[in-house]
């Protein structure tokens, strides 16, 4: 049986999670699961999943299943890799995630993403261990919990996700790209979720290397290294290392517009797109 969440729990009633229409289970074994629905809207223009909305549901998954393991601490996310062996452009996409280490100061955690013909891909993410604040949301599962849907009535995409969240390619070539933060976009914290960053990531490397290798290069390794919460919107910069026509890397720095620090960096890998 799959339940509903209450409509006033984050995440708000129109939000990203929630048109994701992701289901998730945390199970009795230590491990938590989240289904991904494939639907058009997640889709890029080779016809199969985007980089930066898979790392959506690695992120999603994994901040959820750390929060239980840092208990009664806190945690905040200090980097997050996706390795993608094939694309995936139909059908539901399982994640599992299960804690490989759960430390003093650090939980790192590994999530299998599958299709119906098996593995699509690697995530990990690293956790640094705070101590808990008033104002730290609340997580809480017990033993396990059944399959719970994110979807409410009215959920669902309305236009593709990029445009959903507002990213906005002010220059393909150099890779920059700037995002919103919104509603529909924040954590629970107020900040732009970081998902939403890895999709931004994905966006820009992908336009910059398609660029500079003259060919359709996707995403197919994504690592970040998260150094502060992006409040203000961001605006991503790209410098390309390698190119050729069927391969190239960048790195991505992602800046706060408002206070201009920097908020994030990357590397990114991308290869000719399967058709």
């Amino acid at each position: 049986m799959t339940h509903a969440l209450p409509e006033e729990d984050y995440p708000p009633a129109h939000h990203l999670l929630r048109d994701l229409a992701l289901d998730v289970e945390h199970r009795d074994d230590g491990t938590s699961a989240a289904w991904l629905t494939v639907v058009p809207e997640v889709l890029d223009d080779t016809g199969h999943v985007r980089a930066g909305v898979l790392a959506t549901v690695v992120d999603m998954i994994g901040g959820g299943l750390s929060a239980q393991a840092a208990a009664p601490n806190w945690m905040a996310t200090a980097d997050l890799t996706l390795h993608l062996v094939r694309g995936t452009a139909a059908g539901t996409v399982e994640a599992t995630a299960q804690v490989l280490r759960a430390g003093r100061t650090t939980i790192v955690l590994e999530v299998d993403l599958r299709d119906a013909r098996g593995l699509v891909g690697v995530g990990t993410m690293t956790f640094a261990v705070l101590p808990r604040r008033d104002d730290n949301p609340v997580v809480s599962f017990g033993s396990t919990t059944p399959r719970t849907s994110l979807v409410l009535a009215g959920s669902g995409f309305r236009a593709p996700v990029l445009d959903e969240v507002g990213v906005d390619v002010l220059d393909p070539a150099a890779g920059i790209v700037d995002v919103p933060v919104t509603a529909y976009s924040r954590n629970s914290l107020g900040a732009l979720q970081g998902g939403v960053v890895a999709l931004a990531i994905d966006v820009a490397a992908e336009r910059a290397l398609r660029a500079a290798c003259g060919s359709p290069v996707t995403v197919t390794d994504l690592q970040l290294t998260y150094l502060a919460l992006v409040r203000g919107g961001l605006r991503t910069t790209t410098a390309v290392m390698h190119a050729t026509s069927s391969y190239g890397c960048a790195t991505v720095d992602v800046r706060d517009r408002d206070e201009g620090r920097r908020t994030t960096t990357a590397r990114v890998v991308a290869t000719l797109a399967e058709r």
